[in-house]
């Protein structure tokens, strides 16, 4: 029987893109780096890149990949204060300052505080796969802290042709949790996890239901749904997935999913 949530995203053939229309991409990652998904939406005067990965091992395989799709001055979102998500900052520091003056890093307040807070002592966390990153020693090892912030009203940025929507829908997987919306499509971090279970350490179990409640009504104006880790997701997967969050227990399996 068909599934009318599955779907293929073709690839652009450059450095492993994922191509999910409206000018948005996502460069999955591979196990050693976290299976972070990394964001990238192009205007025709600047691009937004959707979180930097690890470290500046990470961060440099990243760079890469977006100078293999475009030239364009860049913006970063960070959509959390999780290490996998901004520990690769310092790479992009020189990427907009040619252009613009330098890099505008956004990310939500209570992130911004966070990163701040505990940036340091999550160092320990990437030991493995990013040494000089544990060790704050070498090239691209500076925990770089976002220049700008998105708190209750949201935030619309023009890339050139392209709107994106910064803005928060409340606590869920962290206090601080920032959703990127573009033409189509919405980057939700963490908020949403296809393929393992959600994570909750630091989280707010009822109000992150609440949140993927909010995100599963949002269907129609984002179709495509991609998460922090796993593959692009529905407004079906995200209702399915706030009754995980909401009961604390089980895993995702059977969840719906579009690739």
């Amino acid at each position: 029987m068909d599934d009318p949530h599955h779907r293929t995203f073709p690839r652009t053939g450059r450095a492993g893109w994922l191509v999910l229309g409206g000018g948005a991409y996502m460069l999955p990652s591979s196990a050693d780096r976290a299976l972070v998904n990394i964001g990238l939406i192009l205007g025709s005067e600047r691009a937004l890149l959707i979180d930097t990965g690890a470290g500046p091992r990470h961060g440099t395989e990243i760079l890469a990949a977006v100078r293999a799709l475009t030239p364009l001055p860049l913006v970063i979102a960070n959509t959390h204060a999780h290490w996998d998500h901004f520990f690769g900052n310092a790479v992009f520091l020189d990427e907009g300052t040619k252009y613009d003056g330098g890099t505008q890093f956004w990310a939500h307040v209570a992130a911004a505080r966070a990163m701040a807070e505990t940036g340091e002592s999550q160092r320990a966390e990437v030991a493995g796969p990013e040494p000089e990153m544990s060790a704050g020693t070498g090239p691209g090892t500076r925990i770089v802290l976002p220049t700008d912030v998105v708190r209750e009203t949201p935030v619309q940025l023009d890339l050139g042709g392209v709107s994106v929507e910064l803005f928060s829908l409340g606590r869920g997987h962290t206090d601080g949790d920032l959703m990127v919306g573009a033409p189509g499509v919405l980057f939700a971090g963490e908020v949403l996890e296809e393929g393992a279970d959600p994570q909750f350490a630091d989280s707010y179990p009822g109000e992150w239901a609440a949140v993927l409640r909010k995100l599963a009504a949002m269907g129609t104006k984002y179709p495509i749904m991609v998460p922090g880790h796993g593959r692009p997701v529905d407004a079906a997967f995200a209702a399915a997935l706030a009754e995980v969050v909401s009961s604390r227990g089980g895993g995702a399996a059977g969840l719906q999913w579009i690739e």
